[in-house]
C-alpha cells in the first residue's frame, strides 16, 4: 500500500500544481491576445471553471494520502523527518487556503457585474475600465496565485525529502 499511496499522493499534487502553474503563467496572460476586454474575463473564467474540479480532486487526494502516510511514520523518525513532515502539513494548509482564495477572488473579479464579464487585460491585470474593487481583488488573486505556486513547489520538495528519510 505504501507505493500506491505515494503514487496517488504525487499524482494528486502534480495535477493540482501543474494545472495551477499552467493557468497562472500561460492561460491568464494568453487572454491578452483577445481584442475585447470582456471576452478576456469570460475566457479566464471558463478556463479556470473547467480546471477547478480536477484541481480539487488532485489536492484532496494529496491531502488524504499525506495524512495516511503521516499515520505510518518510520519506526525511528529522525528529527529531519519530523520537521519536514510538519512543514508539509503547513504547506498543505497554505495550498488549501490559497486555492479557496483564488477561486473566490477569481469569481468575484470576473462576475463583478451581474450580467456581464468584467473587462480586464488578464486575470490579474486590470484595464482602465476595470472597477476599483475588482482591481483590488486581482491584486489579492496575484498573491494567492503565488502562494499556490510556492506551496506546490514546497510540497514537491518536502515529499522528496520525506521519501528519502523513510528509506534510511
Amino acid at each position: 500500500m505504501g507505493s500506491i499511496t505515494r503514487a496517488v499522493h504525487d499524482v494528486g499534487t502534480a495535477l493540482w500544481w501543474g494545472g495551477t502553474l499552467m493557468g497562472t503563467f500561460a492561460m491568464n496572460p494568453a487572454v491578452e491576445v483577445l481584442d475585447d476586454p470582456e471576452e478576456r474575463g469570460k475566457m479566464v473564467d471558463e478556463g479556470w471553471a473547467r480546471f477547478q474540479p480536477y484541481a480539487a480532486v488532485g489536492l484532496t487526494a494529496s491531502i488524504i494520502t499525506h495524512f495516511m502516510m503521516r499515520r505510518n511514520p518510520p519506526r525511528r523518525p529522525s528529527s529531519t523527518y519530523v520537521t519536514v513532515a510538519r512543514i508539509k502539513d503547513a504547506l498543505l494548509g497554505a495550498a488549501v487556503v490559497s486555492s479557496i482564495a483564488s477561486l473566490a477572488l477569481g469569481e468575484y473579479s470576473t462576475h463583478y457585474e451581474p450580467d456581464a464579464y468584467t473587462p480586464m487585460e488578464s486575470a490579474t491585470t486590470p484595464t482602465e475600465d476595470t472597477p476599483e474593487p475588482v482591481e483590488k481583488a486581482q491584486g489579492g488573486l496575484s498573491i494567492a496565485s503565488w502562494v499556490q505556486i510556492l506551496s506546490g513547489l514546497g510540497l514537491l520538495v518536502t515529499s522528496a525529502i520525506l521519501t528519502s528519510e523513510r528509506e534510511k
